[in-house]
């Protein structure tokens, strides 16, 4: 298993960590869609990137994105029931995504960095801006159908609040999808998104299931 994760992993993540210094002379020919929905939450990515030239399975693109996130759901601190709050985050994103060669066997990968501010109508007006780190691996069940497991942090340090109002922003989401071509899927997913604040209370912002889209062209 780590063997495939590090096979999965290693050519999307260094294409991840070089885009920023390739970028002026990119070519940016490829669109990038994801659009999901769930009853709790709505998540929209939109990007442009690269994705150099290479028989099917084996592209990786290169990639900006801005990305959109929104919940009207229960906000519990330390479980205690604060009602219904809507959270936004909004984001800058770069980074890359795809599979490797014969997907089938090999699964994919999406590494990401994100510039995100997050705003929470209660607590005291919530608003933090800082950096994350965005990853999720598709490993491979049967011809087109993938298990997905994925996570998103956005630890005080690379907050431009410091630890002023929260330790750690963090999401964290695990489930299926299929993809119809490797440039093509439809998920569905188990999503949960909190918080540790400052004090160490621990706060749930969103929990639920989502059903999405994941679109290159």
């Amino acid at each position: 298993m780590n063997s495939l994760l590090l096979r999965i992993s290693a050519p999307i993540f260094m294409s991840a960590l070089l885009l920023t210094a390739t970028s002026a002379h990119a070519q940016y020919d490829t669109l990038f869609l994801d659009l999901a929905q769930g009853e709790e939450m709505t998540q929209l990515r939109l990007g442009m990137g690269e994705t150099p030239p290479g028989s099917e399975g084996e592209k990786v693109t290169s990639m900006f994105y801005l990305s959109y996130f929104e919940s009207d759901d229960i906000v519990k601190v330390n479980k205690a029931n604060l009602g219904e709050q809507k959270t936004e985050i909004l984001a800058l994103g770069a980074g890359g995504f795809g599979y490797l060669e014969n997907p089938k066997l090999n699964g994919g990968a999406e590494f990401d960095f994100e510039l995100s501010q997050t705003r929470i109508d209660s607590l005291d007006n919530y608003k933090r801006t800082g950096i994350g780190f965005r990853t999720q691996l598709f490993i491979p069940i049967a011809a087109g159908l993938q298990s997905n497991i994925g996570f998103n942090i956005r630890p005080f340090f690379l907050s431009s609040d410091w630890d002023d109002q929260a330790q750690l922003e963090y999401e964290y989401q695990a489930g299926l999808e299929y993809a119809f071509t490797w440039d093509v899927a439809v998920y569905a997913h188990y999503r949960y998104v909190a918080l540790i604040a400052k004090n160490d209370d621990d706060v749930k912002l969103a929990e639920g299931s989502i059903l999405g889209i994941r679109a290159r062209f």
